[in-house]
């Protein structure tokens, strides 16, 4: 067999492996019954036609998510709207401030 015929082979084998999309609503479920644990993840993958290493995968995933979505430095990010304005006039207080030590620093030159 040459060169061509086996480049010829491998590329009719990539088309017919290409990966499937699944969508966010299919592996959202796969991970909720793996984490309700009324099926086992043999059947769960079965059912979906999926790898269980892909079920694993996941659901690791989604429990990294929702642990950043729990953590206290999430909470921080999304500051009330009063703490957010809060801080702004503080660091407008000190820019002003800043400005008008500039001012009398090039007053005095």
């Amino acid at each position: 067999m040459g060169a061509r015929a086996k480049k010829k082979d491998r590329a009719e084998k990539e088309q017919k492996m290409k990966r499937k999309e699944i969508s966010k609503e299919v592996k959202t479920a796969v991970v909720l019954e793996m984490i309700r644990g009324e099926k086992t993840v043999a059947q769960i993958s079965k059912e979906y036609g999926i790898h269980e290493n892909l079920a694993y995968r996941w659901k690791d995933l989604a429990l990294k998510g929702m642990e950043a979505a729990l953590s206290d430095k999430q909470k921080t990010r999304h500051k009330t709207p009063e703490a957010e304005r809060e801080r702004l006039l503080k660091i407008i207080g000190e820019q002003a401030c800043i400005i008008d030590l500039q001012k009398k620093i090039s007053e005095m030159i």
